[in-house]
């Protein structure tokens, strides 16, 4: 079983069922029904419903299907030294099912790193039930964001804009195949934006809902009623804990960023200044003399941080020419940059101010 974990929190299923997408709706009989008298009766439909909006983007969201091959763990004598088998341990599968949304036409999928990342295959089942074999073409473990690809054009795509915004209170719709039931639409609202997750990355900057989101609603699209893409559902509060409608989308602002970077690079190219920071308030002895800023915690020989000279403990009042408030301000705006860009800062030092300029070097790739 694959999950999204985030400080108690869970997306994902082991389930492999093929079922009818909410697209599929359209072969039964919905503009008439027979009566028990065989009269045809139109159907009136009501005025006050979010399905034209739904229509738009169904018909891109898919089921996604992974699975990873287990083998069975050595037999162990009594006394505990590993026997050599008779036969060769048998091999066994393990698989997990999330959502997926096409994003262009020629078989581009997004969906969350962490339904994948331990695969070895991935299918896809479109909403017309067509089954598909993915790669992956990209990935930034940061955002917990994927693409993989499926030999397939013509696709029912899904715009990704960056100016789709949203605000605390607004309505919005996540569709995906929750337990593998299939595609299922739920309602809610934003319950705030810019939502941080301890033990999160970063880059993660959540939109935090209510509508219900269940294990398989990873990777799903969160929309409008007028249809237009504002997020993708990647997480849930464990009901463990006792939370309730409380579940987190990353938005279409990063998803602009980060999306067409995996397409084109395979990885996000961000700036990089090799410094380790942390708030002022976990050093009360500096936010006695310090009302904002981000504190350097550790320069990271050879990096940028320590060519420009810049010192632990020195905080960053100003980077970029932009006001810096805490540790997360300035490593995204860092990130944000490319690398090659001259970045001025200005940091306080033993009570002075001190001006230190910095060539960003690209962020390099910590998994390897």
């Amino acid at each position: 079983m694959l999950l999204c974990t985030v400080g108690g929190v869970l997306l994902g299923l082991g389930l492999f069922k093929a079922v009818p997408a909410l697209s599929d709706l359209s072969m039964l009989p919905n503009a008439a029904q027979q009566s028990g008298t065989g009269a045809t009766v139109k159907k009136r439909f009501s005025k006050h419903s979010y399905h034209a909006g739904i229509m738009k983007v169904a018909p891109s969201v898919v089921s996604i299907y992974s699975s990873e091959t287990i083998y069975k763990s050595p037999v162990r004598s009594p006394g505990g030294e590993e026997q050599s088998p008779v036969i060769a341990p048998r091999e066994r599968r393990s698989t997990s099912q999330g959502s997926g949304l096409i994003i262009d036409n020629v078989g581009h999928v997004l969906t969350n790193w962490h339904l994948i990342e331990t695969a070895d295959e991935i299918n896809i089942v479109l909403s017309d039930g067509s089954l598909h074999v993915a790669k992956v073409i990209g990935k930034d473990v940061e955002t917990d964001l994927a693409v993989v690809k499926i030999n397939a054009t013509g696709l029912p795509a899904v715009e990704i804009r960056p100016d789709a915004g949203l605000r605390v209170g607004d309505i919005v719709l996540a569709i995906g195949n929750p337990f593998g039931v299939g595609q299922t639409v739920t309602q809610g609202i934003v319950s705030a934006t810019a939502r941080r997750v301890a033990g999160t990355s970063a880059w993660q900057n959540f939109v935090q809902i209510d509508a219900a989101i269940n294990p398989g609603n990873s990777g799903g699209a969160l929309i409008n009623p007028e249809g237009e893409l504002v997020g993708i559902n990647t997480a849930v509060f464990l009901r463990d804990n006792g939370a309730e409608g409380i579940g987190f989308a990353i938005p279409a602002e990063l998803l602009a960023y980060v999306v067409p970077q995996l397409v084109e690079n395979g990885h996000v190219i961000r700036g990089w200044l090799g410094i380790g920071a942390d708030n002022l308030q976990m050093f009360p002895g500096i936010n006695r003399e310090v009302d904002r800023g981000a504190v350097i915690t550790g320069v990271l020989e050879g990096s940028p941080a320590h060519v420009s000279g810049l010192l632990p403990f020195d905080v960053v009042v100003k980077a970029a020419d932009q006001p810096i408030s805490n540790a997360t301000e300035l490593l995204l705006l860092i990130s944000g940059l490319p690398p090659g860009t001259q970045v001025p800062l200005v940091v306080l030092r033993n009570g002075q101010s001190v001006n230190i300029s910095a060539e960003l070097f690209e962020r390099p790739d910590f998994e390897q």
